[in-house]
């Protein structure tokens, strides 16, 4: 994180361990879904993942004016 306003205090990330070490426990899918972030992380090459938004909103549709 290079960006401080990004930042998580203590107890926000000591939290959100907690919630990933019991999801991790009970969820296979999320696990292996945090596993190639992790292991990227360990490798130093976490800004190489792709970041996941690469999915565009889809169009507000506006109402047609009726006269």
């Amino acid at each position: 994180m290079t960006d401080p306003s990004a930042s998580l205090s203590f107890f926000a990330r000591f939290w959100l361990a907690w919630l990933c070490f019991w999801r991790c426990l009970v969820s296979r899918e999320f696990a292996q879904a945090v596993l190639p972030t992790s292991r990227a992380y360990d490798a130093g090459q976490l800004k190489e993942l792709p970041s996941g938004d690469t999915q565009t909103p889809p169009p507000v549709k506006t109402p047609a004016v009726q006269a």
